[in-house]
């Protein structure tokens, strides 16, 4: 059901922002109660086994079994077995119980940055000595996460959050996140809940960074920021298919959505852009991590170094249209191939510890922000 004008759509949210699950219109990985009445992980001997490595599902997964995977095994030799994993807590959790008992289901899987810290807090990963990896350790920070004693994660790929507008309804297109709190009413769909964009959108434009958001004071600051786009927004959305569908039947004239899913439905005959705003799109990261009972240290290390060589990123930009890790001098794309799926503009980073530690109040004061009046 698409929201009408005075619908403010307040929808269960996922524990962060640009989470596994939202990965693409074509990628279909259960939702919460699919997961919880999934079989446990298959368990098998190593012996002669490949290395095996777990991504998020759908076609996002199915290109990794068709184009980066076998690229490794041809330039390295080592086979790879694609392991599908869920999505949400679940995941952690599975992985936590298999872990503990020795038997992982995987030799190296894919988190988001949350995941990474969760993880790292019930000792799931193992931690790489950075003299193993010289190239995953020169991509620096964001995109190689640190404890005192070595790596446990190594960025994969990025993707991006973007302000999308139809081109028709809104002409010329804006460059700045700003035009947000222009006098637009009913313009836009906007992410709601504690993990909408919005958060490290308003801190950095108006708050100097992410570090306000590290006290409730600072997050109440944010919101009241926020809360002055409430007479332009005509959706609050939390299910990207419900902006999906708002945006393909000309319901909005754009909002905050994700990059890649924009360029697909330009590209199958929606009226619709995406635009890198120049204070930056909201980028998040996918993560390698290695569970630390994996006994397949060489090949882990092996892959790593490889996945963050040019070859690789330009197959993750080139074949999956998801966001290199890598400088554009680094990459032999040409102009349009890097900005179908990336920007050279410094990104707003994801203020994961701040969400972390602050999870329960974000939730609380958005909702609440949501149903006062403008």
């Amino acid at each position: 059901m698409t929201d009408t004008p005075s619908d403010v759509a307040i929808r269960s949210t996922d524990a962060s922002i640009l989470s596994p699950s939202r990965r693409r219109v074509l990628q279909t990985i259960g939702v919460t109660a699919a997961v919880a009445a999934m079989p446990p992980f298959i368990r098998t001997g190593y012996a002669a086994e490949p290395l095996r490595i777990s991504t998020f599902g759908g076609a996002f997964g199915q290109s990794f079994d068709e184009h980066l995977f076998p690229a490794f095994t041809k330039d390295t030799g080592i086979a790879v077995q694609r392991v599908e994993q869920p999505a949400g807590t679940q995941f952690l959790l599975q992985l936590a119980q298999a872990n503990g008992a020795g038997t992982p289901p995987m030799d190296l899987c894919m988190a988001v940055d949350a995941q990474v810290l969760r993880g790292r807090a019930r000792g799931l990963w193992r931690e790489i000595d950075s003299a193993n990896l010289s190239k995953a350790s020169a991509l620096g920070d964001p995109y190689v996460r640190r404890t005192d004693k070595g790596i446990d994660g190594v960025a994969a790929m990025a993707y991006f959050m973007t302000l999308v507008v139809n081109p028709t309804l809104l002409d010329p297109l804006p460059d700045s996140w700003s035009v947000l709190w222009e006098k637009h009413p009913n313009f836009w769909g906007i992410q709601s809940g504690g993990s909408s964009p919005m958060l490290e959108i308003a801190a950095n434009l108006y708050f100097g960074g992410n570090a306000i958001l590290e006290s409730h004071a600072g997050i109440d600051k944010v919101l009241a920021k926020i809360k002055e786009i409430k007479p332009n927004v005509k959706l609050w959305w939390q299910d990207e298919g419900t902006m999906q569908t708002a945006l393909q039947n000309d319901e909005l004239v754009g909002g905050t959505y994700v990059h890649d899913t924009a360029v697909y439905l330009q590209q199958n005959g929606t009226s619709v852009r995406s635009v890198f705003p120049r204070e930056g799109a909201v980028q998040g990261i996918n993560y390698w991590c290695q569970p630390s009972s994996s006994k397949r240290n060489q090949e882990v290390d092996t892959f790593l170094e490889w996945s963050c060589s040019p070859k690789a990123q330009e197959i993750i930009a080139l074949k999956m249209n998801s966001a290199p890790i890598l400088p554009r001098a680094q990459l032999g794309l040409s102009d349009a191939q890097f900005a179908l799926v990336s920007s050279e503009g410094t990104p707003i980073h994801i203020a994961t510890e701040a969400r972390m530690k602050n999870a329960e109040y974000l939730e609380q004061q958005f909702t609440r922000m949501l149903m006062e009046s403008a």
